[in-house]
């Protein structure tokens, strides 16, 4: 177990943590770390947009409330994951690696996950809230019934030994690490904080965190409070405690915690459900729904409903140019800090302007005539993993061209008899391509391609 360090104790549990021995080592179990974060953040979003929103839907003005409620908590904890997974970056650019913005395909697994759990992409049910609750749990917390026969969880997996791609020779011993001590979010970010600590203790600070202190996210790009820049071990701790305390919430009071707020979900659902039997409060959405056959098959997840598919890549295009715009800002070369903060809040902007309206428009479209009345949903799909355009004026000029393309793409789904609400978001992608050009060579943005895009879209108040 790690040391004291400037006053305080460590955040996370004192059961035995998987050994860290290398740079490597860590940065692969912080890669982990980021997959599981970022695929919460789509889990979460994806939850929220399958609740139905008004009494037009077949709820009550107490069932409404309720419903909204949960949508808004549904989405703020979404947010938390979206800086947790933040905090994750700035902890590997300070360790010198590149920050991973990478995840696998939904339905989402990993043996250093907590229990062996598979995060997916479900509706708004007893079932998902509980699977949320099993995820956040605090150390020392039984495993709840109806999670131990979800076939969904594997309670059970053994915890693994090392970290992956471990230098570990056939005869190296190596601490075993018991089932019960791996099987939280605590126990993987003990494992990290740990493996911080004997870095620092074997090489020093100034050798461990190598990183440029100006690559660091800071709360005020973020606007987010809790957003630790990582320089040193004591700030490195502090992000580590900021993960665990949000989500597990500290010992013996989660009250506030991801925890919580989801157990009072459930006991609120659970008080409807015992007055109306037929309540339901989410749209009949498929699970992990796919607009592309993914590798292995799409196991009947297929949208078959050509316009929904488009909008669900629509989507898609949106969610993977979120994603490359915040890898750039993670891994800036000579960017001002203008320039970073306009590229930040408009890559954030994207998830209010364009990927939450259409997860939530997703949810009422029709998956196809093989699903029944199943709708869709937004499936975070991604044609290819997130990379890094090194040089800055290619970067800024790809993000500018991409952002146009969507707009473009948005109005002709339109044009072929998509929501209307389609052209709403296409001058949402517009305006946030002009936010870029400040930034931009003005002599080779190419202005024809955005007056085109603008053309179809008619003529902007003001």
């Amino acid at each position: 177990m790690a040391a004291e360090v400037d006053g305080y104790l460590p955040v996370v549990t004192n059961a035995p943590a998987l050994q860290i021995e290398t740079r490597d080592e860590l940065v692969s179990l912080l890669h982990e770390a980021a997959e599981l974060e970022h695929g919460l953040v789509c889990s979460y979003l994806f939850t929220a947009c399958t609740l139905k929103e008004d009494g037009t839907e077949d709820l009550s003005g107490q069932q409404a409330e309720a419903v909204t409620r949960w949508r808004g908590l549904l989405t703020s904890v979404a947010l938390e994951e979206m800086l947790h997974l933040a905090l994750v970056s700035n902890l590997l650019t300070a360790l010198g690696a590149a920050p991973h913005l990478r995840r696998p395909a939904f339905p989402q697994s990993s043996r250093y996950y907590p229990g062996g759990i598979t995060i997916e992409l479900r509706r708004f049910s007893d079932t998902t809230i509980t699977r949320f609750i099993h995820l956040e749990r605090p150390e020392g917390v039984d495993i709840e019934e109806e999670v131990l026969s979800d076939q969904a969880v594997q309670v059970d997996a053994d915890a693994p030994e090392v970290a992956p791609g471990a230098l570990r020779a056939p005869h190296d011993e190596v601490e075993e690490v018991p089932t019960e001590a791996f099987s939280t979010v605590g126990h993987l970010y003990q494992a990290i904080e740990d493996g911080l600590c004997h870095l620092v203790e074997q090489r020093g600070e100034d050798a461990v965190f190598i990183g440029p202190p100006r690559a660091q996210a800071t709360a005020t790009d973020f606007q987010l409070p809790d957003l630790v820049a990582v320089t040193d071990l004591e700030s490195a701790r502090r992000a580590v405690e900021v993960l665990v305390v949000q989500g597990e919430g500290v010992r013996g009071d989660w009250t506030d915690a991801h925890y919580g707020k989801f157990l009072r979900v459930r006991e609120e659902l659970r008080a409807l459900q015992a007055d109306d039997g037929d309540f339901d409060p989410a749209r009949p959405v498929l699970a992990n729904p796919a607009a592309h056959i993914p590798v292995g098959g799409a196991d009947g997840r297929l949208v078959e409903e050509p316009i929904t598919a488009a909008v669900m890549t629509l989507c898609n295009g949106c969610y993977e140019l979120m994603t490359a715009m915040l890898l750039r800002f993670f891994s800036h070369t000579d960017e001002s800090d203008d320039a970073l903060g306009t590229l930040v809040q408009r890559a954030l902007g994207l998830m209010s302007a364009a990927i939450r309206p259409l997860g939530m428009l997703l949810t009422t479209l029709p998956a196809g005539a093989g699903h029944g009345e199943a709708t869709a949903g937004p499936s975070f799909e991604v044609s290819r993993p997130a990379s890094l355009t090194p040089h800055r004026r290619a970067a800024w000029l790809v993000l500018h061209e991409r952002l146009m393309e969507l707009a473009a793409f948005a109005g002709r789904i339109a044009e072929d008899g998509g929501p209307d609400v389609l052209v709403e978001i296409a001058e949402q992608l517009s305006a946030t391509a002009r936010g870029l050009e400040p930034h931009l060579e003005r002599s080779r943005i190419r202005r024809d391609e955005l007056d085109h895009v603008e053309a179809h879209l008619g003529p902007r108040e003001g």
